[in-house]
């Protein structure tokens, strides 16, 4: 029987390897794209809502379907991706185009289900960007494992700024189904670019491997992963965060143009504020975890996100809203890329970092769906300030769960070439 071999130490002398710099700047530099439409959605949730005259549960369901579809196909791509290593840039190109044709869909569905359905086709090629994209970078520069992978990250709130902020221009002189649809030549064209500069960045295809042996030992490495690593309360720490994180961010918009009558610029320029902090923190949390470990950095910004929220419902339509979306934003998603990087650091060398990046934003989708639909629930029947009062809860349960998180060193590992 042939024996199951890690593509990933097998060289071939012949083979043209991708240069570290040129598929970290591909990486990172394609992230900010893709977020520039997920984060620009949020801008456009309140405009649907206006359109096709739904409910706020309705409106959460639309985050959640994202959240949903995302986590589903996280947990199960994420495996196959440490699979067939060698599919890398593939993978990341079908990643982009089904992005592109996912909120295409959306720009053209005629109602209210056949969005939920398009939003769940671009956000499957959303959630498969991640696995190969940070499994990639944790694998190359395993030393500085917290810094690139909250430099991904960084960009990806460079997107998230810029999106909001060019759609909170745009509506009003152009419909939302025209700004849906708009980029998606863009997105395709970024596809193809992503294939040409990336097809050697997984290895040559390495013949006579036994794939259902390494699918046997992938599942065996990622079991013993969790025996006695404190891996579950790092998972856990990260999904209850994503929960807070989700039950905001689309309420946020919602309740700034529902609740407070903000113009459209005003709703784009507050959810960009969501973003630009994070794209200068992430990357120095990142560096920090590097060097003193990645618990202390996430207890701390767990205990300071309580107070953000309750900062938005006491804030009103005054410079307080404003200050306390600006504060939040400093920290929004660094806990991910944290908690990303220590469950890595725990599973290091398997050549399981596809997989734990699936598992993880899997998870934290599922948390984060349900989440969302209970944000709607609360907006529904108990007020808007419930969201917020609600958010700060889970914050204040996944700081308690950090507390518990196991204490880790700086990753030691050397650099690969």
């Amino acid at each position: 029987m042939a024996e199951a071999v890690d593509p990933q130490t097998i060289s071939t002398p012949d083979f043209k390897h991708t240069k570290d710099s040129v598929m970290a700047t591909s990486v990172i530099g394609a992230h900010a794209l893709e977020h520039m439409y997920g984060r620009a959605f949020l801008v456009l949730i309140p405009q649907i809502y206006i359109a096709l005259g739904l409910a706020p549960i309705q409106a959460g369901l639309l985050d959640a379907v994202r959240q949903l579809s995302g986590g589903a196909t996280s947990m199960s791509g994420g495996f196959f991706v440490d699979l067939f290593q060698h599919r890398r840039a593939h993978i990341l190109a079908f990643s982009m185009s089904l992005i592109a044709i996912g909120y295409f869909l959306v720009s053209i569905a005629p109602t209210y289900g056949l969005i939920l359905a398009s939003l769940a086709l671009a956000s499957a090629g959303t959630a498969m960007w991640h696995p190969p994209a940070l499994g990639l970078l944790a694998q190359r520069f395993p030393a500085q494992r917290g810094l690139f992978i909250s430099m991904h990250r960084s960009t990806g709130n460079i997107g998230d700024w810029l999106g909001p902020l060019i759609v909170g221009g745009l509506l009003g002189l152009v419909g939302w189904r025209w700004i849906m649809g708009g980029g998606t030549p863009v997105l395709l064209l970024l596809a193809f670019v992503i294939f040409f500069l990336l097809r050697n960045v997984g290895g040559p295809k390495v013949e006579g491997i036994d794939y259902r042996a390494k699918f046997r030992t992938q599942m065996r490495d990622m079991r013993e992963s969790f025996r006695g690593t404190g891996m579950w309360k790092i998972f856990m720490v990260s999904a209850v965060r994503g929960m807070g994180d989700r039950s905001l961010l689309w309420v946020i918009p919602l309740y700034l143009s529902d609740q407070l009558g903000m113009s459209n610029f005003w709703v784009g320029f507050h959810v960009a504020l969501l973003a630009a902090p994070g794209i200068f923190a992430g990357p120095l949390f990142g560096a920090l975890s590097d060097r003193i470990g990645r618990k202390p950095i996430i207890v701390f910004i767990m205990a300071t996100a309580v107070i953000f929220p309750v900062g938005m419902a006491l804030g009103g339509d005054g410079i307080g809203m404003t200050i306390s979306v600006l504060l939040f934003g400093l920290f929004l998603f660094s806990v991910n890329s944290l908690t990303q990087a220590a469950a890595i650091d725990v599973a290091s060398g398997k050549g399981l970092e596809g997989t734990f990046i699936g598992l993880m934003w899997g998870s934290n989708a599922f948390f984060g769906a349900m989440s969302s639909l209970l944000a709607g629930v609360l907006v529904e029947y108990v007020g808007w300030h419930s969201a917020f009062y609600f958010a700060a809860g889970l914050f204040f349960l996944g700081f308690l769960c950090a507390l518990a998180m196991p204490s880790s060193i700086k990753n030691r590992e050397p650099q690969t070439a």
